[in-house]
Parts: structure tokens; C-alpha cells; sequence
């Protein structure tokens, strides 16, 4: 469902239990639930990226939230040019995500357009590690039911 997903993102997701359904009645295109480990899309399309950037940003230490995130989306939500953007720009959350669907689709622009994003995604991923999973999975692991 997500053939360019970077490898560690994928190892991760699997080793979280976390899971992907498509539901056409839902009203949403997709949606993160990190307490349901899941991901919920309305039909098979590239919003899988989107949602999985929700992901990343969780398993990396939430670091969408962060200050250092914060203060890149300010300066450069302005030059995000993907297809998205009135969606992406309504706040930092929005923003990584949608920058890591580019990042995965269309890096060259993104890395071109919003470099410091391009930069934050990067290191985002650069923390997906077995000792951070695991961390993940010791400190949710007494709310996560799979």
C-alpha cells in the first residue's frame, strides 16, 4: 500500500502492531490514531504517506510539537508548493505530515522549496531506531491493546 515508504518507517509500523484499513464510509480521507495503533483511509491513495508522516513524527518523539519544528514551519509553511498546501499550512502537525508525503513523492522539490523541512524529516527518520521503538513500546505499551 506504501511501495517508496523508507524501510525503517515500515519496520517500525510492524513491529508496533500498528495497521492500515481502508474504510470508503469513513468522511475523512485518512486518519492517525497512535492510541489505536492504526491508520484509517477512505480508499487506497497516496494519503497513506500523509498519515504515515503522523507516524514518523510520533515514533521520532512527537517532534512536530517540538519548538525547533515549530519555529521551521513558521519560516517556511509560506514556500510549501504541494498540491495540499491550504490543508498543510493550518499548523506544524498538518505541515510534517504532508511535507513527508512530498518528502517521500517529490523530495527534490521539497528539499528545493523548504530545505529546513527537508532537513527536520530527514533527521525525524534518522531516529526511527530499535532502541526508539522500543522505547515507544515500553512507555505505550500498557495503553496499546495489539
Amino acid at each position: 500500500m506504501a511501495p517508496l515508504l523508507d524501510s525503517r518507517v515500515l519496520k517500525a509500523y510492524q513491529e508496533l502492531h500498528f495497521d492500515i484499513t481502508i474504510d470508503g464510509s469513513v468522511s475523512y480521507a485518512g486518519y492517525f490514531d497512535a492510541r489505536k495503533q492504526s491508520i484509517t483511509l477512505r480508499e487506497e491513495s497516496d494519503t497513506v504517506y500523509h498519515e504515515l508522516g503522523h507516524f514518523v513524527a510520533f515514533i521520532a518523539g512527537n517532534v512536530d510539537t517540538k519548538a525547533n519544528f515549530q519555529a521551521i514551519y513558521q519560516q517556511e509553511k509560506n514556500s510549501f508548493t504541494g498540491s495540499r498546501r491550504i490543508y498543510a499550512i493550518q499548523n506544524a502537525s498538518e505541515y510534517f505530515a504532508e511535507c513527508f508525503r512530498e518528502y517521500t513523492l517529490n523530495p527534490a522539490t521539497l528539499k528545493s522549496t523548504c530545505p529546513q523541512t527537508f532537513e527536520a524529516i530527514t533527521n525525524a527518520l534518522d531516529k526511527i531506531t530499535d532502541n526508539q521503538v522500543a522505547q515507544a513500546k515500553a512507555f505505550y505499551g500498557s495503553i496499546w491493546t495489539k
